[in-house]
């Protein structure tokens, strides 16, 4: 062989041919070995603050204390009192309202500094629904529980999701 062209023209394999089939060769091992393999293991989700976690059962309850009492207070006083008239009154039901009202805004506020974005949305959202219905007061009880009930679950899912758990309800 005394040409390149009578090195390329012969019946060997060219010179080329080597590292060529070399990196085809890794490659295709690469690519098996990665096909092979499932998809890489997420780390677990560190668990709560406990402060965090308290801020979560806290606000829970005090939407819960704020449904039961917008169910229980007359519409026609809800949309006449204010949160000051509210928090001094003599009514129980509207009493409590007032009180978790005012508990729940402090527990955004807590929860815009120490929970996870997704967390903070759905809280938010939750809130200015209780104090729109507090507003607004509750004609239909059974729209309100259906509606109050898919925005805890909302909330409740986003707080699950954000610890790696698993959503409780279907959606």
């Amino acid at each position: 062989m005394d040409s390149l062209v009578d090195a390329l023209s012969s019946q060997a394999a060219p010179w080329w041919a080597v590292p060529v089939s070399m990196v085809v060769g890794v490659l295709l091992g690469v690519f098996a070995t990665r096909r092979g393999r499932g998809a890489p293991a997420q780390a677990p989700a560190a668990p709560a603050d406990p402060q965090v976690r308290s801020i979560y059962v806290r606000f829970l309850a005090a939407t819960d204390t704020a449904h039961n009492s917008i169910v229980a207070v007359d519409s026609h006083a809800l949309a006449e009192a204010d949160l000051e008239q509210a928090l001094e009154s003599d009514d129980p039901h509207l009493k409590a309202l007032a009180r978790s009202i005012v508990d729940l805004d402090g527990m955004v506020n807590e929860l815009r500094i120490l929970a996870p974005a997704p967390v903070v949305d759905s809280a938010v959202e939750f809130f200015g629904f209780v104090t729109d219905s507090t507003m607004d007061g509750v004609h239909d009880c059974d729209d309100f529980r259906a509606r109050y009930t898919a925005r805890k679950s909302t909330l409740v899912d986003a707080i699950r999701d954000s610890h790696g758990q698993r959503k409780i309800r279907a959606r």
